[in-house]
């Protein structure tokens, strides 16, 4: 069991969705199925990105796969990784049912950074912010937060 997640960006996916119609959507987090990023793919900047974060689960979770089991298994990728953005935004309680990245700190949750760095953020954060630094070169500008 482990505390922490990698971040494999925003879209839940650690590789890229391809649907039936052709159309895909590509992996946009530092960490992805079977394929490592050098610093200089990170185009958004070591310390705009997101690399391992708190791992929320829910009260009641420990222990129980999915969403708690062990982070060294690459088979079970809902165990060691998390997604953050508008579609997944930081657990603000205990409670919450979500697979998101979350503490039990209260209303803060920690996360290392590329660069090295560790950093809160408060679970208020607008997750549209939260998104971005999930994403690791989608070149938009990071407001304040």
């Amino acid at each position: 069991m482990g505390d922490y997640a990698a971040s494999i960006g925003t879209t839940g996916f650690d590789y890229t969705v391809v649907f039936s119609d052709g159309s895909a959507v590509p992996a946009n987090g530092v960490f992805r199925a079977l394929k490592s990023l050098r610093f200089a793919e990170i185009l958004d900047g070591l310390s705009n990105t997101l690399m391992v974060g708190e791992k929320h689960v829910p009260r009641g979770a420990e222990t129980l796969h999915p969403l708690d089991c062990g982070i060294y298994d690459g088979h079970n990728v809902s165990c060691c990784t998390r997604a953050a953005g508008l579609a997944f935004p930081l657990a603000r309680v205990p409670t919450d049912p979500g697979w998101r990245f979350g503490s039990r700190h209260p209303g803060l949750c920690q996360f290392a950074y590329c660069d090295g760095s560790v950093r809160s953020l408060t679970t208020s954060i607008n997750p549209v912010v939260l998104g971005l630094l999930a994403q690791c070169n989608d070149g938009q500008i990071i407001p304040e937060y």
